[in-house]
């Protein structure tokens, strides 16, 4: 096997278990192969951590390899996405997310594609998972086909959500229609993030949730005219277990969609128009390890509150709902759904639903705008060592302007909703 130059520069090795039988094995399932031969794998620039994923190790690799099937060297651009279980990342073996995201890639994914019937790809190919040495899941590199994120720092433009809330519109129409026709898939995707057993057990889970929310409170009390609100900032920390598990806990009579669950800019990517090239035409999501059925309220205020640039969200906030419901709605329509939610229904579900927006607001936003010379060194390793975590939430609130400026506006109107009451 080879390694770029650049790689070897940053002393990136890649893990022992990532060699050619490894390859061997991904490509054979994946492609359906009796028979694959690798003639190289060239690795690049591995991430994870470093403000761009916080939970897994991402490593690139470009597979030359020759199939019994065709008889010709071909190549294949892959992601492969590691997920050891230490002390730190115990939480996500808890919340079963590897099984998860595999059922969905199996399972759910290319029903969904096949249901909304108009070509729309919701997400990467799956070629092969495995739980040992540890939790792996190899896809098809989307960037070979030109897809490519946008920028996190930034946040997305009116453009960017038209694009993402469409798709989205689509995906959560056709998880209605296939839990019509096949009730037994909500059992594998009953809760997100926010699992209430798991809120309720799992110290440093709160523990960092505290940090961020008191952190939050803190920077909002000497802001002039916020005092009021920085006390009920503190009044929520007080409960964060109990208001977590509200956020989290469905709602009876909701109308309930199969949430992706982790909506921010880093888990979609896009695709651009070949003679505009700053011209978004097509999104594809990524990372389902969060999926739940649930209302469509807690994907979309999670999305505005954690990614949307703050013009675009004092000033086209409706707009974006209707384009999302316009899309919904068609897709419903076209795969002749027994049930059609109204807009006012949307309405309902988003309003019931602002807690989830604020959760994402001091949990992710904060996080999610970082600088990338302030985020480089950032790890769910890392921030268990709470010296570190304290120093690096200090910094979320203060790394880039946008997150002041769209938390001052925010939570002005989280309060006029009276989410704090």
């Amino acid at each position: 096997m080879k390694l770029d130059d650049k790689q070897k520069r940053l002393g990136q090795e890649p893990p022992k278990y990532l060699n050619e039988d490894f390859f061997k094995a991904a490509l054979e399932d994946g492609l359906r192969d009796m028979r694959v031969d690798i003639k190289k794998i060239i690795f690049s620039e591995s991430s994870g951590g470093g403000g761009e994923n916080y939970c897994s190790k991402i490593y690139r690799a470009k597979a030359l390899y020759r199939s019994s099937k065709r008889q010709l060297d071909e190549e294949l651009a892959l992601i492969v996405k590691s997920i050891a279980i230490t002390p730190a990342t115990q939480f996500l073996e808890e919340l079963a997310v590897y099984l998860r995201e595999k059922i969905f890639y199996f399972d759910v994914l290319g029903k969904l594609e096949v249901l909304i019937g108009d070509g729309s790809k919701f997400g990467a190919k799956c070629l092969y998972t495995t739980r040992e040495p540890i939790q792996t899941i190899v896809f098809d590199d989307l960037t070979q086909y030109g897809y490519k994120l946008a920028s996190r720092q930034s946040g997305l433009n009116e453009e960017h959500c038209v694009v993402i809330l469409k798709k989205l519109g689509k995906f959560h129409a056709s998880s209605m229609v296939l839990a019509e026709k096949e009730p037994s898939v909500r059992e594998h995707f009953t809760t997100g993030m926010l699992d209430e057993n798991y809120i309720r057990t799992n110290e440093r889970f709160i523990s960092f949730m505290t940090l961020q929310c008191r952190t939050l409170a803190n920077v909002v009390s000497k802001w002039p005219g916020y005092e009021l609100l920085a006390e009920k900032l503190h009044h929520h920390c007080d409960n964060i277990k109990e208001n977590l598990v509200t956020t989290g806990r469905p709602l009876p009579g909701e109308i309930t969609v199969l949430n992706h669950g982790d909506l921010w800019v880093n888990n979609f990517m896009y695709k651009y128009d070949d003679d505009l090239p700053t011209k978004p035409i097509d999104a594809i999501f990524v990372d389902f390890q969060n999926s739940f059925f649930g209302s469509p309220g807690c994907d979309i205020n999670f999305f505005l509150n954690s990614s949307v640039q703050l013009d675009v969200l004092i000033h086209r906030r409706e707009f974006l709902i209707q384009t999302y419901y316009a899309s919904l709605r068609d897709s419903l329509e076209r795969m002749h759904s027994a049930f059609v939610p109204s807009f006012a229904d949307i309405q309902r579900e988003i309003r019931a639903r602002e807690l989830y927006g604020f959760f994402s607001s001091y949990a992710f936003l904060p996080m999610v705008t970082m600088k990338k010379e302030d985020s480089f060194d950032i790890s769910i390793e890392a921030l268990s060592d709470q010296d570190f975590a304290k120093k690096k939430v200090q910094l979320m609130f203060s790394s880039n302007p946008r997150t002041t400026d769209t938390l001052r506006y925010a939570l002005r109107r989280f309060d006029e909703l009276g989410i704090f009451d």
